[in-house]
Order: structure tokens, then sequence, then C-alpha cells
């Protein structure tokens, strides 16, 4: 039988292998049916095996059965979903503190709950992207066409009547031989991207990816937001300090901080307090730390983190909000200011030959 994770790199690799394979959205709604299930009145073998059958998603229904059979075993909870494969290493935790007393409904709506506004802050950013990225990108693309079908045949008949191309259509005919150019090359930097953790490490990308104009500090604070949440949630569901610490560094998807802040339990597991040594680290922001600090002293650390959770979410939404307000609005000027150039490097030759026709 496998063994329970137990180091940082152990943890790393339970996490790689969930989200590789099951988003985040299909978790939470598992287990929030789960939950449901539970509540109705029916034991964890029999609502297992209820909500694989009403589960699309293959891997998903193979590792709820996986989870029965191991149960059937005489396998513990915590370990039987452990073994699934599929399930993050914080939910494992919380069932391990569940079969210590805690009740197991709870600890599920819990988890399910936690994945599912994990999922949807995701799912809002993206969403609001998608358009303004489709015009952008379907506009160049208009370019392209126009350039390499339109306004080749326009120029051999200017050149047939000896005449000179106007400024803004050499200007176009330029920008889309670069855009070939990038089309030609996107193999390659598509290879460099792919390999770019080889190339210059993934801790040293990610630490320059924080100094980024707006990308970097809304990444950095969904970080923090989801450090406080984890921990958080570990806490409150009984999991000890120095494995809950372990728990939400390893939440960080930055690699940097992640490696920043690893061993933070071991110090605290020695009596020093955990914002002493997070301010040792100097990775984290001093108003995150402050809080945290704040919470300690007066015996109300969950609160703290709660609100440490909500204010940094909050802040990198605020952020995101702000900017996005702008995408929309410049997507459509740039749209028009190509089509203008468009419109312009076509109508101008085709002036050139009607009053080449004329003459």
């Amino acid at each position: 039988m496998l063994s329970l994770p137990n180091s940082v790199e152990e943890i790393k690799r339970l996490k790689l292998k969930f989200y590789r394979g099951v988003s985040s959205q299909d978790l939470s709604f598992l287990l929030l049916e789960l939950y449901m299930v539970l509540e109705g009145g029916l034991d964890l073998l029999k609502a297992l095996e209820v909500v694989a059958s009403q589960t699309p998603e293959k891997r998903l229904r193979e590792a709820l059965m996986k989870v029965k059979a191991s149960l059937e075993k005489g396998y513990s909870v915590h370990r039987a979903f452990y073994e699934a494969g599929v399930f993050p290493d914080f939910f494992v935790e919380m069932l391990k503190v569940a079969e210590r007393g805690e009740n197991l409904k709870h600890v599920i709506r819990i988890a399910g709950e936690y994945l599912q506004k994990t999922a949807e802050t995701r799912m809002k950013v993206l969403t609001t992207l998608t358009y303004p990225s489709f015009v952008i990108l379907a506009s160049l693309l208009a370019v392209f066409v126009v350039v390499k079908v339109v306004v080749p045949k326009i120029v051999s008949v200017l050149q047939g009547l000896g005449k000179e191309l106007p400024l803004i259509t050499k200007a176009l005919i330029l920008f889309s031989e670069l855009l070939s150019y990038i089309l030609y090359a996107f193999p390659l930097l598509l290879v460099l991207f792919v390999l770019r953790y080889r190339i210059v490490g993934r801790e040293v990308w990610d630490r320059y990816w924080l100094y980024v104009p707006i990308f970097g500090k809304v990444s950095l604070y969904y970080n923090l937001s989801r450090f406080a949440g984890t921990l958080l949630m570990s806490l409150s569901s009984g999991i000890p300090i120095t494995r809950a610490l372990t728990l939400s560094v390893g939440s960080f998807n930055n690699a940097y901080l992640r490696a920043s802040l690893r061993g933070v339990e071991v110090e605290v597991a020695k009596g020093r307090s955990m914002s002493s040594v997070l301010r040792d680290r100097g990775v984290l922001p001093d108003n995150f730390v402050n809080l945290l600090s704040m919470g300690e002293r007066s015996g109300e650390l969950e609160r703290s983190l709660k609100m440490l959770q909500e204010l940094y979410e909050h802040q990198a939404e605020r952020i995101v909000s702000f900017w996005l307000r702008f995408v929309e609005p410049i997507a459509m000027l740039l749209v028009g200011a190509l089509v203008a150039v468009v419109v312009l490097s076509v109508v101008l030759p085709l002036s050139e030959i009607s009053a080449g026709v004329r003459r």
C-alpha cells in the first residue's frame, strides 16, 4: 500500500498529477454532488456509486469507483481518496482529520466550495479576455489575407502602368511581410515557449514574472489569496499548523514563491511565530505579514486569514476589472485603425489606376 506524501516534492508531484488530468471546476462539482448525496442519507459506498453513475467525465468516474474499491478492501477514507490519484493533497489531509471525528460531509462541502471559488475566479478572467482577443486576431488575419490576395493584383496593374505605389500601401506590404516572418517563426517560438523552464529555469522565470506590470501584481495577489485560503481551510479543518503550512506553500503556482518559502514549517515547529518566519524570508508583502502577525497576537489567526484571502482576491479582481474595461475599447480602436489602413491602401492605388486609364 502507498504511503501518504510527507515531503514537499511528493506534494508537488501529487498536485501536478491532479491539475493535469482534472479541472477544478469538474472536481468541485463532483465533491458538491457527493456532499448532496451523503446529505440525503446514503452511506459513503453507495453515495460513491450513485455519483459515479451520474458523472460524464471518464477519469472522475473511474476515480470514484477506485475509491469505492479501496474502501471495500478496508482502506481508510483518506488513503482511498489519495490512491485514486485525482484529488488534491489538501482534501486528502482534510479527510484524514475527518476520520478523527470531524463530519465527513462538512469536509467534502468545504473542499468543493473552495475549488468552485477558485475555478470561478479563473473562468471570469478567461471569459472577459476571450472576445477582445478573438477580435484582434481576426482583424490581423483579415489584413494578412487582403495584403496577400488583393494588394498584389493592384500592384501588378500599377507596375504595368508605370505608377509608383502610395506610401501607405508600401507600409501595409511591409507589415504583411513582417507578419509572414512571424508566422514562419511561430513553430520555433512555440518550442521556445514550451521549453522556457528548461532554458532559464522555472524559478527564475516566475521570479521575473512578478515584476511584469499588471500581470505580475495580479499573479502575486491571487497567489497570496490562495495561500491564505488554503491555510485557513486547513487550520479550520483541524490540520496541525506545520502540515497546514506545507500544504499552503505547495498551493503557490509561482515556483519562485514556493521555493523561497520552502521549509517555513520546520522553523515554526521550533517555536517561532509564523509571521516572523515569513518576514525573514522577505518575499511576501509587508502588509500581508503585518496582518498575519496581528491575527497571531490577538488569537484570531483564522479571522485574519479570511480577511487576507478576501482582501487580496478583491485587489486582484479590482486590477483585472480596471484594465479589462480598456481592453474592448482598445480592441475596437485597433480594428478601426487596421480597417482604415487597409481601405486607404486599396483605394489610393485604385484611384491611381483609374487616373491612368482615363489618360
